[in-house]
């Protein structure tokens, strides 16, 4: 990658913005229109935070659109400045969106079935109402769609902008057991709706679960994981698997 032309692109994309106010974001739709085979991502004083293969990005944004079609929710998807592999579902300036961290990115690489595997999850807990359940967790993200909102259009460049509030750690959104389990079951539904593999969210969590000891992880504190996430979701896919074969053998019957 010649070093000219991305951090020309991407200057624009970042901003000038001082990076005291909070963490840097871009939206991954804008990403995706840049006109260049790579893009880096540039942080404080021209730092590359992040580089990324164009088709990378476009490929997660198609990932993205049939997600969100399949779940009938529409959502903006953003990447975060953040080297913890996180993910979350949230409210920025009023809007849905769904976040990844530039450390998640990371650690899944180019790996389109992965992405679709956490894009599942995270859409799942929009469709099925999660992140808008309970008063208290309704008041707590209308507060961080408003800290959120702040950075957004900085310096009139749509798509990049800052987190403030945040931290490092981004969001640790807190939900029951059987919301996970749903929002498992549903990413799985949306996966195999649109021929992804499924096996991909095994591989992720089991990818997290072998970094190396002292590595923070705030995905796997917000979203419960472990070897027995991991084995329930080897019984589910095995179970959706099954329930679809039996679905089409029923259509395909006189």
């Amino acid at each position: 990658m010649k070093r000219l032309t991305p951090l020309c692109i991407v200057w624009l994309l970042a901003g000038c913005a001082t990076h005291s106010q909070g963490n840097l974001f871009w939206n991954v739709r804008e990403l995706a229109t840049v006109p260049v085979p790579t893009v880096a991502l540039l942080g404080p004083n021209e730092k590359i935070i992040l580089t990324l293969n164009t088709q990378t990005v476009q490929k997660l944004m198609l990932v993205h659109l049939r997600i969100s079609r399949t779940a009938n929710v529409q959502t903006d998807l953003l990447l975060v400045e953040g080297d913890d592999p996180n993910a979350f579902a949230g409210l920025v300036r009023e809007r849905r969106a769904v976040v990844i961290s530039t450390g998640m990115v990371k650690l899944i690489g180019d790996d389109v079935n992965e992405f679709a595997a956490l894009l599942g999850h995270e859409t799942a807990h929009w469709a099925k109402g999660h992140v808008d359940a309970g008063q208290t967790r309704a008041n707590t993200l209308q507060g961080i769609g408003t800290l959120i909102g702040v950075g957004l259009g900085v310096a009139g460049v749509p798509g990049a902008g800052y987190i403030t509030g945040l931290g490092a750690n981004l969001i640790e959104a807190s939900y029951s057991r059987d919301d996970e389990r749903e929002a498992d079951a549903s990413s799985i539904d949306y996966m195999l709706a649109n021929g992804f593999d499924p096996a991909a969210a095994v591989r992720l969590h089991e990818k997290m679960l072998q970094l190396p000891a002292g590595v923070r992880i705030p995905f796997l504190s917000s979203h419960p994981s472990g070897e027995e996430r991991i084995e329930n979701l080897k019984k589910l896919i095995d179970a959706k698997k099954s329930e679809l074969n039996a679905t089409q053998q029923d259509t395909k019957s006189p």
